[in-house]
């Protein structure tokens, strides 16, 4: 089975093409060099992708990538031979699977259980398939490997956002987002400075302390900006953005 899809050129993810083959006993294919984005769900079976000199056995419950222009093949085994279904997709989000070192990974099948299911009628104009739905299926796919493959990333940059996002509230602390992503204070501490170059806590005023000063800028008064950056004592308020900037928040905001 195969469905050509509407090209809605898609900024971030934009799906091409879908379809689930049930391969023959040895069947081989390629060598090709697709010029997009492709990539196979193993849904049974075993087969082996082949790049260069090199084999990757693959199995039920793993995917395998080839790249744009990437030169492979791939051979289902001669006894249980597999199921697979495949997307064919570009765009700039789906640029990131050129950061991974290996082809082949494991996904949860429930993600694709929806595809599976599809019939031809569904992706018609009047379907409730729509490419919209196959790019959101793209997102969580590539979300759900680059979790997989880099948790200790994952785990910073959740943190930096949940300190983007909570900066305001006077009670955030880094015990509190640590305990929000179930990690150890410390552990969490290590991650977020080895990608970031600074601790969660410099990070967090710095963060305040950028948006105070976007606040005096358009007019907000010295105590407002405090309460919006999650500062509820104003003398230290006062102490933090002249350590950060050099002038106090009033002579910053007369200057600008």
């Amino acid at each position: 089975m195969e469905i050509y899809l509407v090209n809605r050129e898609m900024k971030d993810l934009n799906p091409i093409s879908y379809g689930i083959v049930q391969c023959r006993p040895g069947h081989h294919y390629g060598p090709m060099a697709p010029p997009f984005y492709l990539v196979h769900y193993v849904l049974s079976g075993v087969g082996t992708l082949y790049k260069g000199e090199t084999a990757y056995p693959v199995k039920a419950g793993e995917f395998f990538l080839i790249r744009p222009w990437e030169v492979a093949s791939y051979t289902a085994d001669m006894n249980t031979p597999w199921r697979y279904l495949w997307l064919y997709f570009d765009g700039e989000t789906a640029k990131r699977l050129d950061r991974l070192t290996h082809p082949v990974g494991r996904l949860p099948r429930e993600m694709f259980d929806e595809l599976i299911a599809a019939g031809y009628d569904s992706f018609s104009e009047w379907g409730g398939m729509t490419e919209e739905y196959i790019a959101a299926i793209l997102h969580r796919m590539i979300a759900e490997i680059f979790t997989h493959r880099a948790p200790n990333a994952h785990y910073a940059r959740r943190a930096e956002s949940y300190i983007r996002t909570r900066y305001s509230d006077p009670s955030l602390s880094i015990e509190e987002i640590a305990k929000t992503l179930s990690l150890d204070r410390h552990h969490l501490a290590r991650l977020f400075k080895a990608r970031y170059k600074t601790t969660m806590q410099a990070y967090l005023v710095s963060t305040r302390m950028a948006h105070a000063a976007t606040l005096l800028a358009v007019g907000h008064s010295v105590s407002e900006s405090a309460a919006l950056c999650g500062y509820t004592d104003l003398p230290n308020f006062s102490k933090m953005f002249r350590r950060h900037f050099g002038v106090t928040p009033s002579k910053y905001a007369k200057r600008t």
